[in-house]
């Protein structure tokens, strides 16, 4: 097998879309709650749906320009579970307030199956346009 064979991955390119994502998932969820006093609970049904949307511009994001569109968008989609999960411990070894139980809600959960799921479609996307 030569080097040109080998499907190039992006795998810092998706964790900066991975990075970039939680954020975008974070700050506005916070900011609402902070200042409309609404309680996440009545957050909870938008944030997969925005999982979903922004993992699929990070899937294409990061299958551009590779020989493996797909597996890139999937990475960048793991990186994004990878990174909540990481927050989560963070807080909760740090945070006194922090409930652990909160973080693992099933609309949570299910989140972060669309985010490989989007990645995996922008990636998708990508290939079905170049035929990769």
């Amino acid at each position: 097998m030569i080097e040109q064979d080998l499907p190039r991955l992006r795998i810092w390119r998706a964790l900066l879309a991975a990075v970039l994502i939680e954020i975008a998932l974070v700050i506005p969820t916070f900011v609402r709650v902070v200042t409309t006093g609404v309680s996440t609970q009545e957050l909870n049904p938008a944030i997969p749906v925005m999982a979903l949307i922004l993992f699929i511009l990070a899937g294409y994001w990061c299958g551009r320009g590779t020989s493996a569109p797909v597996l890139n968008g999937l990475i960048a989609g793991l990186w994004g579970i990878a990174l909540y999960v990481a927050l989560t411990l963070v807080l909760s070894a740090t945070a006194a307030d922090f409930e652990l139980e909160n973080s693992i809600r099933p609309s949570y959960l299910f989140a972060h199956g669309l985010k490989v799921v989007g990645g995996v479609i922008g990636g998708w996307l990508v290939a079905r346009k170049t035929g990769a």
